[in-house]
């Protein structure tokens, strides 16, 4: 590659550079708010043309858009420079020909939505029948656990997407009536239900998991 060659490609590495860069300046928040949202760039033609001045001639400028929950979007918009920065050294623009001009923040509109994980590579209709079928063979303890292990899988995708830990310290999964609490709180603090019953219905679920989870371990030590 000559002197003035350049891909005009983003960096295969970009995000893990981006990460990388985040950690190591100590902002291990920032970086994992990057890690989890989504991001496009704009390829705006030559440097020079789109405003970029300096020594640009045959460089050329991009927007890069980033998407994600809104917890993330807030932390990371607060944190533009640090980004700037970052995504500076992450383009690198002596290869790719790259230079940033602008970054773009997007709420996602599916924010609260969350596919309904799998057991197994199963989808929720062959666990429904599956469930079925064990009522009719007169296997509830089954059906427990198998609805068990589905509502904590459920729940922790809700976590991970709103940056919620899903795991103490040493590494354990929060039981499932932990992960409705710490859900009703994020919702609460930020003001995702207006609804006074919604909250109260929340609250509610935490009493209601932590029974369901005893009455499925007992279930599980007697059978």
């Amino acid at each position: 590659m000559g002197q003035y060659d350049f891909t005009y490609v983003i960096p295969e590495a970009f995000k893990k550079n981006m990460i990388q860069y985040l950690t190591q300046d100590h902002k291990g928040n920032i970086a994992q708010a990057y890690s989890r949202v989504h991001f496009e760039y704009n390829d705006l033609g030559y440097a020079y043309y789109s405003g970029l001045s300096g020594d640009n001639w045959n460089k050329r400028a991009i927007d890069i858009t980033l998407e994600g929950s809104e917890k993330d979007i807030e932390l990371l918009r607060s944190n533009r420079k640090i980004l700037e920065n970052a995504m500076g050294m992450a383009l690198k623009p002596t290869t790719s020909g790259f230079l940033l001009k602008n970054i773009y923040f997007i709420v996602s509109d599916d924010d609260f939505e969350v596919e309904l994980p799998d057991e197994k590579g199963e989808s929720f209709d062959v666990l429904s029948q599956d469930i079925h079928d064990a009522l009719a063979k007169g296997e509830p303890v089954l059906v427990l656990d198998r609805l068990h292990t589905y509502s904590s899988k459920y729940l922790r995708e809700i976590c991970v997407k709103h940056g919620i830990d899903t795991e103490d310290s040493s590494g354990e999964h929060y039981a499932l009536h932990s992960l409705a609490g710490m859900i009703t709180k994020y919702y609460k603090a930020n003001n995702v239900f207006q609804s006074e019953f919604t909250e109260q219905a929340l609250k509610m679920s935490i009493s209601s998991f932590e029974k369901y989870n005893r009455v499925r371990n007992d279930l599980k030590l007697c059978s």
